[in-house]
């Protein structure tokens, strides 16, 4: 295992998966369920890299370092969920795309 990719790994899966949580938070209100399922699995193939890079194997030790990506995952798509319901909160409209969190005052959008 490669500990720079897999920290590198863990940051890109995180940061990637919010743009996706905020996509996902926003097709769940509007009840467009293939808008949804695309939110969800569009970045998988990135996270299977980055597990690749670090030189993750799919044996029983690598399966525990696996699951911390999985965590990454879910963790990037809660936070662009919580992003998207803020946004709703202040009556920001946000729609699919997170770049309304900075047309206009950041301090008012989180």
């Amino acid at each position: 295992m490669n500990a720079m990719w897999f920290t590198v790994g863990l940051i890109v899966t995180f940061f990637a998966n919010m743009p996706f949580g905020f996509w996902r938070a926003h097709a769940k209100r509007t009840g467009n369920k293939a808008e949804w399922a695309l939110a969800v699995h569009l970045p998988v193939p990135l996270v299977v890299l980055m597990r690749y890079m670090a030189g993750l194997s799919w044996n029983l030790e690598g399966a525990p370092l696996i699951l911390v990506f999985v965590l990454a995952y879910f963790l990037g798509q809660r936070t662009g969920g919580r992003l998207y319901t803020k946004a709703h909160e202040r009556g920001l409209n946000p729609g699919r795309s997170m770049t309304v969190l900075w047309s206009g005052n950041v301090e008012e959008a989180i």
